[in-house]
Parts: structure tokens; C-alpha cells; sequence
């Protein structure tokens, strides 16, 4: 039998350190509530469509596991392809646990988008508990309500809850794993050997930082049972203790022996290591100044009060470690150093991913268990104080056992409610922008209307057709997902005679001019919005009707717009909350406006606008065939829903004014006046910039300006004299007061056009939030 350590107070049958019933109770009912709400955060928008960002790494984790299956190979391999991937084609930067882990699920349920994030929703689930588990065994209930509770409130952990991809499998295993190994020093049950060992195995099959953290824990173990005396942290049951870490030592070097032999067999352990090298580049430079150029990364991430708590949690750890000589309080100080380790010497990973420091969401929450069994045991101390025996004239305090416990939680959930108080916002922030954030500047798409095109098109191809995609397209693993298990081609050059045999997808936002243009003469089209497909497979008729024939007759560009509406309740937490819901319609005034604009024979709409879009196009129309009069009043009828602008520029180009919709999506669009054609390296460019931080909140403004405007689907080059267009700009607001504005930007150094009347400004306010 394990001989217990003498302890700070008593234990319960279980072994674990006593409590009252009414801190059990406390502790436990914050622990539901914490559970709750982060199981509630990581299901949002889980059956929702995967899109672009960090985000879509998830549906490149479900690309594997559909090649595993359809392929019947165990190995990952991030394309589809049209026969069996070989060996040189997986990936080998990682071990392979996730992707045979969503392979197994979608076995089971099939492919559809939530078997991507399914994964990952259910073990963020479990992490809550789990924390709890360990800091009620290690402390006290008090000290487990605080661990928990510690972790849902980080915007890093809301933010990548359902990112099925190395993280949060990883601290799920190896807290399951931490968790036995403390039972197991508690009671020497071999149970709970059985259950560290598997949940580091499963750890160590997620991700590299567990064989950190399991390292670390060995090193520790071998320290602490066979170098120090016993009276330092008090004896252990030798054979119990020894079979533990022989099991977990050779569990470690089994798997590392394992994804050497598989990476060797592949042919890629060369390929790993110069991953690694190249994500560990910048070392050079001194660590305070790599950590002050993340530092608004840092902030928006943990927020300043988690940072300030956190590091004094590190010195009280440190200290318990040494002064109290507790084994267990090496475990949040382990967690701290695996962190530290993925996020200091992997310089490059962080500097372009944000969620790279992710594991300190578990060491604070093992701190904050720490730092609340502190409070607790110091507010124990003063209480037996005033009760001493020598101060008998004053009135006995009454017994109760909770208060300390109950008090220290207390003054721990004041300060999560301020990290919670950015945690909400960076939520919703990182499900609009894929888990990008502001991406240093860069501008931002969520590929929400994208996926919608492609999920569109994809019934609507022959079975097997391939597809190919335009470097504008900016190819994601979301995209590929979107189409269905096809074999598709990115960043491929426009056709130059014959048409693709399959289908080739065209984002007119982000293709030259000329290139549309050619097109256009050559091809038959099929536009939907800003999106162009066009090949052999691809069949505008089809579009409409899946069943017409093909005719054979040119037919130039036949153009579909997306019809949005407002999420309801449900579809707005179970699918998409940050996007509109969309469906795809035909748009005879859109076709009319591309073939006029490519010089196509078009034939004006028979019916009368009803959108302010159709309003927009129907006065280019009526301009178009000399009605003056009709293009006046529908101006007028525009100029009256706009929040008018008046902004005006030295070569003819008016912005009238704008409409801002807020909801899932909130879209501010542009109505612009042309003066003509513009020069070929001027376009019409929207930034912004947050000037205050928002109420309450700790967290630093961003300091950047960022692009936040998509190119026009018409090129400025090709606008027309008069003519009206509409430049629709996705607001993906930024924490604080964001002021956005619009200009008139020359692209390679060339002359912008300058603002009349506006004291030499070069770009107008069209947007502020709060």
C-alpha cells in the first residue's frame, strides 16, 4: 500500500485531501457551469461549412482521413488524388494520431463538415473536468473549481475550442495522463497506471510538446523516487512508482520508434527535420524583442491580468516546489516549461500562427488551482490565528471549514471575469476571421460566399471531373473539402485555347484585368457573384436546370448572384453565426452587366428592380440606352438610401455614400459614381484602424491599419463614364473603436487620385464602430 505523505489536512477514504460538503458542492456547480459554457463555445457553428483561415486546417485533417479510408492506407495525405497516394505523399511533420483518430469517426457517422471538428468539440468538453479532476486531487474542490474555470475564460481557448488540430488533443491526453499520474501517487491503484499511461500515449500520438511534457514528468519522477531522500517529498511505493515509469518511458520510446520507422519508410525524416529547422528560424534575435513584436498577439490571446497572474503563479509554484515540498506542484511548472518549449523555440511556427502558445491555457489553469489552495491554506492560517487559545475572552469564530476555500475561489473569479470580459469578443472575432485575428495587417476573407459557389457547383459537375483552380482563387484546404472529394489543381494559369477538361474556377477580385477579358472572348461562363467556372464539365443551362441539354452554342457569360438572409436562431448557433445564409439565384441584371462590360451582346432584365443592387445596375442600364430621365430618378431613389459621403476625386470618381448592414456578416458597401475608366494600376482600397480600446477592457488596441476592402469583381479599369458600382466591404470588427476609410490607391507607386476639396486628404471616413 502506498504510504500516504502527511498533509496539510486530512484525507478522505479515497485518498483525496477532505473538504466540507458545501465547497464539494460550490466546486463542483462552478465546474458544470464552466463545462457547460465551454462545451457550448466549442459547438458553435459545428455543423456550419469550414472556411478559410487557421480555421481550415480542420477540413485538411478530414481530406486525410477520407484518403485513409478511401484508400485503405494509414498514412496522411492532404490531396485527393485519382489513384493510390504512395508513401513519399504523406505528411510526416507530425505523428498521426488526429488523423487516424478523424478517420475513425467518420468512419463511423460518414463525411459530412462536423466529422472536421467533432473531434476537437469533444475533447475541449472533457478538458474542463479534467482540470477539476486534477486540482481536486492535488488541493482541494476549491482549487479544481479554479482550474477549470481558469481555462474557459481565455480568448486563446474559446477561440480554437473546435480546431481539430494538435493542441487541444494534446492537452485533453496529457491532462487525462497527469491526472492518473496523480491518482496513482495518491493510492498506487494500478488503475490509475493504466490511465496515465494511455491518456500520455494518446498525447504522445497527437503532437510533439507531449513527449516534452512526458519527458518532463520522467525526468521529474526519476529525480523525486530514486536520486533525492525520501524525506524530501515523502516515500512512495516502490514497485507501483517504478512500473509506472518504465511503462511511460518505453510507451515514449515506442512511439518515437514508431514515426521513425514510418517517416524512414516514406522517405521523409529529412523532410521533418528541415520542417523543424525552418520553423525554429529567427533565433538570433534577442527574445525580448521577438516577444514585443507579438505583443498585441500576447494580449488579444490572454489578456494582461491572465499574463500578471501567470507569472506570479510560475514564483508561487516554484516556490510550494521547494518550501512545502509537495510533488505535485511540479505539475503546472511542467506544463509552463512544455509551453515555453513549443512557443521560444519554434520561433517562426508563432510568428505566424497565433495559436501557437496555446498549451498556457493549461498551465494557467493548473496555476490558478495553485494560486487559490495558496489563498486558501494563508486564509486557514490567519483563522486558527485569531483562535488561539491565549484570546479566550473574545468570542470563538464559528466552525466553518469552507469559508477559506470559498473565500480564496472568490477572489480568484473576480479577475476571470475581466479576462472573460475579452475572452467574449475574441470569440466572436476569431470565428469571423478563421482563427486569423488581424493577421498583421493583411487583408482578411472568410470564403464564406467562396464555399457557397463551390458547394454549388460541385452537384452540378460529371462525377470525376477535375478541377482547376486561378492563383486567385487562393486555394484552402476548406476549398477542396467544399468540392466534394474531387481531384483539384490549384494555382494554375488561365487556359490559353482549349478549355480545361474539367471545370476551371476563376476569383474575377483577384485576376488581371486582361486575363478576365480573355476569357470572356474565348470561353463560356458561368458567374456566380465574383466567381466565374468555366471548362467542359461546366454547363451554364446545367446550372439552371441539371437535367437541360448542352447546346452547343456560344453562350458568353450567364451570371448568378447570391440571395442572403439572416441566420435564425438555431442555424445561427449550430452553422453560422459570422455568415449569412446564402442561396444562388439566376441575375439577369448581372448578366447584363458583365456582358456589357466584356462587350457581349445583352439584352436588358424584362422585370423591375426591386434590390438596391438591381436599382444600381438598372440605372447603368437606363444610362447605357440614353434615358436620362429614367437613370435620374433611379439615382435619386439610390442617393436616398445611402448615408451620403460627397467625396469626390480629381479624376471624376464620386463615392456617394454607403449602406452599412449589421448581423451575422456585417457588410458596408461603397456606391461609387465613375468618371471613367481608371488608370490601369489604380483600385479602390478600404482600411482601417482601431483608435480606443474598448470599455473595460485590459487588453491593448491594435495598432496596425489593416486592409480590410476586397478588390471590385469590374475592374476599375473597365468601369464606365457615369456609371454606378457597388464596392461591398465584409466588416470583421476588431475589439475597440475601428474607423474605417476609403481611397483611391495606386498600386505600384504610380499618381492616386487625390480627394477634391478635402485639404490634400487622400481618403475619406466611411465607417466608424464602437
Amino acid at each position: 500500500m502506498l504510504l500516504p505523505r502527511p498533509a496539510s489536512r486530512p484525507l478522505d477514504l479515497n485518498g483525496l485531501p477532505a473538504a466540507s460538503r458545501l465547497e464539494a458542492r460550490a466546486a463542483l456547480a462552478i465546474t458544470a457551469v464552466a463545462t457547460a459554457w465551454f462545451a457550448l463555445a466549442a459547438a458553435w457553428e459545428m455543423f456550419g461549412p469550414i472556411l478559410a483561415g487557421h480555421y481550415a486546417s480542420s477540413a485538411g485533417v478530414g481530406i486525410i482521413a477520407e484518403n485513409m479510408l478511401r484508400w485503405k492506407i494509414a498514412g496522411p495525405v492532404w490531396e485527393y488524388t485519382a489513384s493510390q497516394p504512395p508513401p513519399a505523399m504523406y505528411y510526416c511533420h507530425h505523428p498521426w494520431g488526429i488523423f487516424w483518430t478523424t478517420a475513425a469517426f467518420m468512419k463511423v457517422f460518414g463525411r459530412h463538415d462536423v466529422i472536421c471538428r467533432l473531434p476537437a468539440v469533444l475533447l475541449s468538453a472533457a478538458t474542463p473536468p479534467l482540470l477539476h479532476a486534477i486540482g481536486r486531487s492535488v488541493y482541494r474542490p476549491a482549487a479544481g473549481a479554479a482550474a477549470a474555470a481558469s481555462f474557459v475564460v481565455l480568448p486563446i481557448t474559446l477561440s480554437f475550442a473546435n480546431l481539430n488540430a494538435l493542441e487541444v488533443p494534446v492537452m485533453a491526453w496529457t491532462l487525462l495522463g497527469l491526472w492518473g499520474y496523480v491518482r496513482l501517487t495518491q493510492t498506487s491503484r494500478r488503475r490509475y497506471l493504466a490511465v496515465s499511461a494511455l491518456g500520455l500515449a494518446l498525447g504522445m500520438n497527437a503532437d510533439w510538446p507531449a513527449f516534452v511534457l512526458t519527458g518532463g514528468l520522467l525526468v521529474f519522477g526519476a529525480i523525486r523516487a530514486y536520486l533525492l531522500p525520501k524525506r524530501v517529498f515523502g516515500p512512495v511505493h516502490a514497485r507501483r512508482y517504478a512500473q509506472w515509469w518504465v511503462l511511460t518511458a518505453f510507451i515514449a520510446a515506442l512511439t518515437v520508434a514508431l514515426y521513425v520507422a514510418l517517416f524512414h519508410q516514406a522517405g521523409k525524416l529529412g523532410d521533418l527535420l528541415a520542417s523543424y529547422g525552418f520553423r525554429s528560424s529567427g533565433n538570433a534575435e534577442p527574445l525580448s524583442k521577438v516577444l514585443a513584436s507579438r505583443r498585441y498577439w500576447i494580449e488579444l490571446s490572454f489578456t494582461p491580468v491572465a499574463i500578471a497572474a501567470g507569472k506570479l503563479a510560475a514564483i508561487v509554484c516554484a516556490a510550494r516546489l521547494v518550501l512545502l515540498r509537495r510533488e505535485h506542484d511540479a505539475l503546472p511548472l511542467l506544463y509552463l516549461a512544455t509551453a515555453t518549449v513549443q512557443y521560444v523555440v519554434f520561433r517562426q511556427g508563432a510568428d505566424i500562427h497565433i495559436f501557437w502558445p496555446h498549451y498556457f491555457g493549461a498551465y494557467f489553469a493548473l496555476a490558478g488551482a495553485a494560486l487559490v489552495e495558496t489563498a486558501a491554506a494563508l486564509l486557514e492560517r490567519a483563522a486558527a490565528a485569531r483562535r488561539a487559545p491565549d484570546d479566550a475572552a473574545r468570542p470563538a469564530l464559528p466552525a466553518l471549514p469552507a469559508w477559506p476555500a470559498l473565500a480564496a475561489l472568490a477572489l480568484w473569479l473576480a479577475p476571470l471575469a475581466a479576462v472573460l470580459r475579452d475572452g467574449l469578443p475574441a470569440l466572436r472575432y476569431a470565428r469571423e476571421t478563421g482563427g486569423r485575428f488581424n493577421e498583421r495587417g493583411h487583408l482578411i476573407d472568410s470564403d464564406g460566399a467562396k464555399t457557397a459557389f463551390l458547394r454549388w457547383l460541385a452537384p452540378r459537375l460529371p462525377a470525376g471531373a477535375p478541377v482547376e483552380m486561378h492563383e486567385g482563387m487562393k486555394a484552402t484546404w476548406a476549398q477542396v473539402w467544399a468540392l466534394g472529394g474531387r481531384v483539384v489543381t490549384p494555382a494554375r494559369p488561365a487556359p490559353k485555347q482549349e478549355p480545361p477538361r474539367g471545370a476551371y474556377l476563376v476569383d474575377t477580385r483577384f485576376m488581371l484585368d486582361r486575363d478576365q477579358a480573355s476569357l470572356a472572348r474565348r470561353f463560356d461562363i458561368t458567374a456566380v457573384g465574383p466567381f466565374w467556372a468555366l471548362g467542359a464539365a461546366v454547363d451554364p443551362q446545367a446550372a439552371v436546370d441539371p437535367q437541360a441539354a448542352v447546346d452547343p452554342r456560344a453562350r458568353g457569360i450567364e451570371a448568378f448572384s447570391f440571395r442572403e438572409r439572416e441566420p435564425g436562431l438555431l442555424a445561427w448557433y449550430l452553422v453560422s453565426g459570422t455568415e449569412p445564409e446564402r442561396e444562388v439565384a439566376p441575375d439577369p441584371f448581372l448578366t447584363w452587366e458583365l456582358r456589357t462590360h466584356f462587350g457581349q451582346p445583352a439584352e436588358p432584365p424584362a422585370g423591375a428592380p426591386e434590390t438596391l443592387e438591381e436599382k444600381r445596375i438598372a440605372h447603368n442600364i437606363a444610362l447605357a440606352g440614353g434615358d436620362g430621365a429614367r437613370a435620374a430618378a433611379l439615382l435619386a431613389e439610390i442617393s436616398a438610401a445611402l448615408a451620403p459621403l460627397g467625396a469626390r476625386f480629381d479624376d471624376g470618381t464620386e463615392l456617394l455614400g454607403t449602406t452599412f448592414h449589421e448581423g451575422a456578416r456585417s457588410l458596408l458597401t461603397i456606391f461609387v459614381r465613375a468618371g471613367g475608366p481608371a488608370a490601369s494600376d489604380v483600385a479602390l482600397s478600404v482600411r482601417s484602424r482601431v483608435v480606443e480600446r474598448a470599455p473595460l477592457s485590459t487588453t491593448m488596441a491594435d495598432p496596425l491599419y489593416r486592409d480590410v476592402g476586397l478588390p471590385p469583381a469590374i475592374s476599375p479599369q473597365r468601369w464606365r463614364a457615369g456609371f454606378l458600382y457597388a464596392d461591398p466591404v465584409p466588416i470583421r470588427k476588431r475589439p475597440g473603436t475601428e474607423v474605417f476609410w476609403a481611397s483611391l490607391r495606386a498600386r505600384d507607386r504610380g499618381r492616386a487620385p487625390a480627394l477634391v476639396d478635402r485639404g490634400g486628404a487622400s481618403e475619406v471616413e466611411v465607417l466608424r464602430l464602437r
